[in-house]
């Protein structure tokens, strides 16, 4: 609950900007593609961060600060893009599965950075072992698989979502729903920005565990 809405938002909204251009829009094309480079962005940052005892993650940790100002403006921009890619012309040009890979990309890493740390009871076992010097590399392995696990399920939910919506299109306000997904996107930055994210946080890990 602490990223699963967000990720959804993102990647709903922007397959449904697609539908509104591409009367068929396969999502072999448009939306693995943006699931593969996501997993891979988040993955790959979310285990450093974890693993506060690699040499590797000190300038990130040292940085968290503006760095998830950086992610929340990038996530701004990419709920703007879900707004205005069907009004903008000249924006609907450039959208193409490179685009969204790319974006996709550099969601992964912002909510990466949104995400860490999240203390949950696993997690908690796993952050001790990679802030140890001695063990930082098993530690990080298991944050690595944590990750990719975390960001797998979101995207096979996001893709069974996808193809409900699809199957029903014909009978639901595409762009209404679009919208709504840049609404979420635009929440997600507006507390990154602000710092109302970790409160965000703790209220949904207060209320679930």
């Amino acid at each position: 609950m602490q990223i699963s809405p967000f990720f959804v938002a993102f990647i709903t909204g922007l397959y449904l900007a697609t539908l509104n251009q591409k009367a068929e829009a396969g999502i072999m094309r448009w939306v693995i593609p943006p699931c593969i480079t996501y997993t891979a962005g988040f993955t790959l940052v979310y285990s450093l961060l974890i693993a506060s005892g690699l040499s590797f993650s000190r300038p990130l940790l040292t940085n968290i600060g503006n760095l998830r100002i950086l992610a929340g403006v990038i996530i701004l921009l990419a709920s703007l893009y879900i707004f205005l890619v069907n009004r903008l012309p000249s924006l609907g040009k450039l959208h193409h599965p490179l685009l969204l890979s790319v974006l996709s990309l550099a969601i992964g890493v912002s909510f990466a950075l949104m995400y860490s740390p999240c203390i949950s009871p696993m997690l908690s076992d796993i952050m001790g072992l990679a802030s140890q010097r001695n063990t930082a590399v098993e530690g990080w392995y298991l944050a690595f698989c944590y990750g990719l696990g975390t960001s797998i399920a979101l995207c096979l939910v996001s893709i069974v979502l996808i193809l409900f919506l699809e199957n029903r299109k014909a009978n639901l306000r595409i762009a209404t729903i679009k919208n709504v997904c840049g609404i979420i996107l635009l929440a997600a930055a507006v507390m990154n920005i602000t710092g109302l994210m970790r409160h965000y946080k703790a209220f949904i890990l207060g209320f679930l565990v």
